[in-house]
């Protein structure tokens, strides 16, 4: 509010110059948070509509300077001059379009950039991810352990262990597109049969293949492939750090 004497135009009208800030603010909010990512957005429609509401608010700002004024005559000016309030009306009111419509379209700009890269970024790791976890299952590829269930001796592929459940002295292996396999052993000696480093046991009836942890939270482990999320023994916590 430079542009005129604010202390003078306060003592004798500030009913009118608190009225105007209060303007000032909405058009700023106007242009910077609606009418600059209104046209970052693009399209013929947004074009239109930000021409239409600032049209509208160049129409409330003629309006504005019809509200009877009394300031005293020294603030007068000659005989066909603009009075200096409706000369900072809109000075002030273009000024503020002119900094609040390319500020709200940069930041828009700056936010879309912003989240393409976070998005690229995250595209990136969970393919790196990907591949890594493809790598891991490839390296136990052909590897395989042996289990007697149903009076015979069965050949496990550790690629098809989706996992492993403790049910008693019992455990099953859940198995990629084959039946379960039901064993009577315990889980502990099923970890001493697993290769070291490849599987890790998450919780007292759970033993899991580390390659097909997709992700996890402080209490349940998603695998790839597997519907059912997966319990963590407080127990057992530190077997995932530390895998």
């Amino acid at each position: 509010m430079f542009l005129f004497p604010v202390g003078e135009w306060l003592a004798w009208h500030a009913n009118g110059v608190l009225l105007y800030i209060l303007w000032l603010y909405g058009v700023w909010v106007m242009g910077r948070k609606v009418l600059g990512p209104m046209l970052f957005q693009g399209g013929r429609g947004s074009k239109i509509t930000v021409a239409g509401a600032l049209f509208l608010m160049t129409v409330v700002t003629f309006l504005m300077c019809f509200t009877p004024v009394d300031f005293p005559s020294e603030s007068a000016v000659r005989v066909g001059e603009l009075p200096l309030h409706i000369r900072a009306i809109w000075i002030l009111y273009i000024a503020v379009n002119a900094y609040a419509i390319p500020v709200g379209y940069l930041t828009s700009r700056i936010r879309s950039l912003a989240a393409v890269k976070e998005e690229d970024e995250a595209e990136a790791e969970a393919s790196e991810a990907l591949e890594i976890k493809r790598s891991e299952a490839e390296s136990v590829a052909g590897e395989e352990i042996q289990v007697k269930a149903d009076y015979r001796v069965i050949h496990l592929p550790l690629s098809a262990i989706q996992y492993i459940e403790g049910r008693n002295n019992y455990a099953c292996f859940h198995l990629d597109h084959r039946q379960d396999v039901v064993s009577q052993i315990a889980l502990k000696s099923v970890m001493d049969m697993l290769p070291e480093g490849k599987f890790v046991r998450i919780h007292r009836s759970y033993i899991v293949p580390l390659w097909r942890i997709e992700h996890r939270t402080c209490a349940k482990v998603h695998l790839m492939g597997v519907e059912e999320k997966l319990p963590i023994g407080r127990a057992y916590k530190d077997n995932l750090k530390n895998a």
